[in-house]
């Protein structure tokens, strides 16, 4: 992912939104001095990314109306989260994404947003530009390289760790003969060990980092993991609203 986004301002009206863009959060940068290394998180990407997800999880109107402060901030935490894993791959040198890797993660977008009609239809109404989703798609390409890289050990399961695992009852097979769904299984406890893993991941690369969360709906994010918070409106600095 490469980490300054760019965003097309869009104007949308609500009790969450305010007329035009601003700064959600910024990412890095050792001091309130040093933001010039900070990496910069739009309040406008973090509408589009919720907005994507939103129309993968409707039917019929797309979402364009106001967007609620908690959907705003869990989408903020997740592209932090992001921006993180990218800026350490960045760090150590992780090989950088091929074009097929940031394909395939274009392609994952398009899926989040309930297929290329509507991702296409959503784009459009929002203005939102080619450059923006390259970028979105760029950044979630670094990252899964990344995760392959490092956390190839967390997607083995034994056959006694699956058995086990089926027996607790702490799965969504109930009712099911474990042969029956085996390899369902497999896939289930894979994706939850790389959950895990994922977020033990960034809680360290959290503390590594400054996170300056600016939106005022985003007071709140990371706040359990001492992270400085700005409320741009105390400041008076009047930032728009619209991942």
């Amino acid at each position: 992912m490469a980490f300054v986004l760019t965003a097309s301002a869009r104007a949308q009206r609500g009790p969450t939104e305010v007329v035009g863009d601003g700064v959600a959060a910024l990412v890095g940068g050792a001091s309130l001095a040093a933001e010039a290394e900070a990496e910069v998180i739009l309040i406008s990407d973090v509408a589009l990314r919720a907005r994507l997800r939103l129309a993968g999880q409707t039917r019929g109107a797309l979402p364009l109306g106001p967007l609620g402060a908690s959907l705003l901030r869990a989408t903020l935490d997740e592209l932090v989260g992001e921006v993180l894993i990218a800026r350490e791959a960045l760090r150590i040198q992780v090989a950088a994404p091929s074009p097929a890797d940031v394909a395939r993660e274009r392609r994952r977008l398009v899926e989040l947003a309930g297929g290329a009609a509507r991702f296409t239809a959503l784009l459009e109404a929002l203005g939102a530009a080619p450059a923006e989703v390259r970028a979105m798609a760029e950044r979630r390409a670094r990252v899964r390289v990344f995760l392959q890289a490092n956390l190839a050990g967390e997607a083995r399961v034994s056959e006694r760790q699956l058995e086990d695992a089926f027996a607790s009852g702490e799965h969504p097979f109930l009712g099911q003969e474990l042969d029956d769904v085996r390899e369902a299984m497999r896939v289930y406890l894979v994706r939850q060990a790389l959950d895990r893993a994922l977020r033990r991941w960034i809680e360290v690369l959290r503390g590594r980092s400054t996170v300056r969360a600016l939106a005022p709906w985003a007071l709140g994010v990371g706040a359990a993991r001492g992270e400085e918070h700005d409320d741009l409106a105390a400041r008076g600095a009047k930032k728009g609203a619209p991942r």
